[in-house]
């Protein structure tokens, strides 16, 4: 996949401008606050229609405006894709394929995008639901059906705790739990144990420091060993019969992968607890770029891969290594603060971020 033009309408403080980007490397520099990170996130609003920083609609249009308008083109392997996003403060979002109304997820038929920056060490270092976010962005590139089986256990959630609070019977809404909750589950245990691989070893690569890892710490007990989902749904009945009282008494649900946990350790010892600043946002580009990997094979092509003030992190030598592993990827944006070193700029085109404008680096 590749992002071919980009034309941005009030988003941010993006108030009009258009991005023609080149393939392989693309610089976006300019000082802090100038809408480097804002492209970036249009880029990555194009692609799948919501941000990478779980930002509400309403707070990416441009001050005094009403409504802000994302326009592009999206080329993949067998054709372009003219899309178009908007949001209204007076209507819901809209998103178009080649001038048809579509659904969000129907953007997921053909963009695959993977976005590392700095409020990426929340995943490392903050609540549990930071953590099923990732898991459900990226899982749902890979798999429409996961996508699918996930809006139906999230609806089927909502209905349960509306009837926990009103003291209702919850048989029929936990039957669709247990069915659509333990293929969520199956996805997630299959997608961590190839990300705990790939993760440790961009790790090593970045930081040439210590050992990475990660686990999976689903509510239901499937971790220990790779149970099929029939057997996955026998546990989950059975964790929902031992929590019914509970659940009862607490009038929310108590199990499910609404309750999955990842746990990641440095250096053998918890990182949410122990780890720094630093190894956060080493660890989170270390597991963006596995995810890159995953994607990759998965969809059979290239992500875009969004990149935004990786280099504040590294040293000179992890940011030469990272420049040159550059070359295997398709097509990159990448943000910083400073004038781009020579070697980056002569990977790939460079643009200015001024005062939300955009120009072309000669």
């Amino acid at each position: 996949m590749k992002i071919k033009k980009l034309k941005v309408s009030s988003f941010r403080n993006l108030e009009s401008g258009e991005l023609q980007p080149g393939e392989g490397v693309n610089i976006l520099y300019g000082p802090n606050g100038s809408g480097k990170t804002n492209l970036l996130e249009a880029i990555f609003m194009l692609s799948l229609g919501r941000s990478q920083r779980g930002a509400n609609d309403g707070n990416m249009i441009f001050e005094g405006h009403d409504v802000y308008r994302l326009e592009g083109t999206i080329d993949t392997m067998s054709r372009s894709h003219k899309v178009a996003v908007a949001y209204s403060r007076q209507a819901k979002k809209k998103i178009t394929i080649e001038g048809v109304s579509s659904k969000t997820s129907d953007l997921y038929d053909f963009s695959c995008v993977v976005s590392s920056g700095p409020e990426d060490s929340d995943i490392l270092s903050g609540p549990p639901s930071v953590r099923r976010v990732f898991l459900d962005m990226y899982i749902s590139q890979i798999s429409r059906k996961y996508l699918s089986d996930l809006t139906d256990y999230s609806r089927a959630l909502a209905q349960k705790n509306s009837a926990l609070k009103q003291r209702m019977d919850c048989g029929m809404f936990d039957a669709i739990l247990i069915t659509a909750g333990s293929r969520v589950m199956e996805a997630r245990r299959d997608f961590l144990l190839k990300l705990k691989e790939r993760a440790s070893e961009h790790y090593k690569m970045i930081s040439n420091k210590e050992l990475f890892s990660l686990n999976y710490k689903p509510s239901v007990s499937i971790d220990e060993e790779l149970l099929s989902v029939n057997e996955i749904e026998a546990v989950f009945q059975i964790k929902l019969e031992d929590n019914y009282e509970r659940e009862r008494i607490m009038q929310t649900a108590m199990v499910g992968p609404h309750r999955d946990e990842i746990q990641f350790d440095i250096g053998g010892r918890a990182a949410r607890i122990f780890g720094s600043q630093g190894q956060w946002r080493t660890a989170a580009l270390a597991i963006k770029l596995a995810v890159y990997d995953i994607l990759k094979d998965a969809r059979g092509s290239n992500p875009v891969l969004l990149l935004d003030e990786i280099f504040a992190e590294l040293d000179k030598d992890r940011c030469s290594a990272l420049i040159k592993s550059f070359a295997d990827f398709s097509q990159v944006f990448l943000t910083t603060a400073l004038e781009p070193p020579d070697e980056l700029k002569e990977a790939g085109r460079s643009f200015k971020v001024e005062n939300g404008q955009v120009t072309v680096s000669l």
